[in-house]
């Protein structure tokens, strides 16, 4: 059986017809902005933000994914890396903020970071706060909503929804709002764009009859991997050249957007959560950091500790759970001994599928998988060196 991210969307509406009534796009994200993908709207914020507000270096974790610094770069900000902990929140000792420096805070994973030490640090040094909320959704239904914290927050609506690129920004500040800039119009789409469409349009056929494409995703390429040492950069993607002049969303998202019920996207990824971690709980060499999400998450996902994730994502893959490492290749470089809470992350986390609702025997499948995965020996996950190499074990 085949337990991919996201169900297909059509059935999805029509299983859940009748209930209350469904949160559309235009109330959850209320006056936020349409960009191709995140990574624009993150870039257009903080070109905004360097105009306005005279920012000229952004503090981002260690642990993030290469487009975060590009769309920085491309801004003309210099890049500062902070560490995380445990449970995936800032550091504060590992930030040292100056004049004219702004942090920005990532909701890891969908779990919402606390919102007062991320305002209170803030306004202490008079730093402007920048929500990347790329694998978040605001929930209606909290007292907290991710996006509200800070002076602007940028969403990627792939990461939470069947769409296959789109990324929002909303602006809280509203004396940036004037200066944004949005693309005119819409398109074809990007060649990514197209790209994740064609996967979507595969995973459906192939959740329908049970299947398991991951194998195949797996050989698809890393478009956003590092380079490496010595090895030349691209001009695209993660070009400066790239974000001066940003695609226009393609035309089929506002239709997908609008047909999305968000409250029932929620609560599938909150009751997907809390009913692994119950399962989970206890089992020899898995850590859950995180057993609970704190208030205003919406999981994308559920981050685990493992001794050897890259043998336990082959492993989950090969039986059809859609489990992955993250960053991987995308990682950014940074100071190993600068950052142990990054280091402990990398080497140690593995993500879990969420998106798509777990009925009884898919989380058997799921949670026998992980415990197979986490055990020594050959029951543990090894995979033989001439597999595929785990850094493409990734969505596009």
């Amino acid at each position: 059986m085949f337990v991919p991210a996201f169900p297909p969307i059509a059935s999805h509406r029509r299983r859940h017809r009748g209930r209350r009534r469904p949160w559309r796009t235009r109330d959850v994200f209320p006056g936020a902005r349409l960009f191709a993908r995140g990574r624009f709207a993150l870039y257009e914020g903080l070109r905004v933000l360097a105009e306005i507000r005279g920012v000229r270096r952004l503090w981002v974790p260690a642990y993030v994914c290469r487009p975060v610094a590009d769309a920085a770069t491309a801004a003309g900000l210099a890049v500062a890396l902070y560490d995380v902990d445990e449970r995936l929140q800032p550091r504060w000792a590992t930030i040292e903020p100056a004049r004219r420096d702004a942090v920005l805070a990532l909701h890891y994973f969908g779990l919402a970071l606390p919102r007062r030490p991320l305002q209170e640090f803030c306004s202490a040094h008079d730093m402007p706060l920048v929500e990347d909320c790329a694998h978040a959704v605001p929930d209606l239904a909290a007292a907290v909503q991710v996006g509200s914290y800070g002076a602007l927050a940028v969403f990627s609506l792939r990461k939470q929804a069947p769409v296959p690129g789109g990324g929002f920004l909303m602006v809280n500040d509203p004396d940036l709002r004037p200066a944004v800039r949005v693309p005119a119009g819409h398109g074809v789409g990007d060649r990514r764009t197209l790209v994740k469409l064609g996967i979507m349009l595969g995973e459906r056929a192939a959740f329908t009859v049970g299947w398991n494409v991951l194998p195949f995703k797996d050989r698809l390429p890393v478009l956003d991997a590092h380079p490496g040492p010595g090895a030349a950069e691209p001009a695209a993607p993660g070009s400066p050249a790239e974000y001066a002049r940003p695609p226009a969303p393609a035309f089929l998202l506002p239709p997908m957007l609008a047909r999305l019920d968000w409250r029932e996207q929620i609560r599938t990824r909150q009751v997907s959560y809390r009913r692994l971690a119950a399962r989970l709980c206890g089992t020899p060499g898995v850590v859950l950091p995180v057993p609970t999400p704190p208030t205003g998450s919406v999981p994308q996902a559920m981050p685990i500790l493992v001794a050897r994730p890259d043998d336990a994502a082959r492993a989950l893959r090969g039986r059809g759970v859609e489990a992955m490492v993250w960053p991987g290749r995308e990682q950014i470089p940074f100071r190993r001994e600068a950052c142990p809470g990054t280091v402990a992350w990398l080497d140690r986390g593995l993500l879990l599928p969420l998106g798509c609702a777990l009925t009884s025997s898919q989380l058997d499948r799921v949670v026998d998988a992980v415990r197979r995965a986490a055990e020594p020996g050959e029951r543990g996950g090894r995979v033989a060196a001439s597999g595929p190499p785990i850094e493409r074990a990734r969505r596009v």
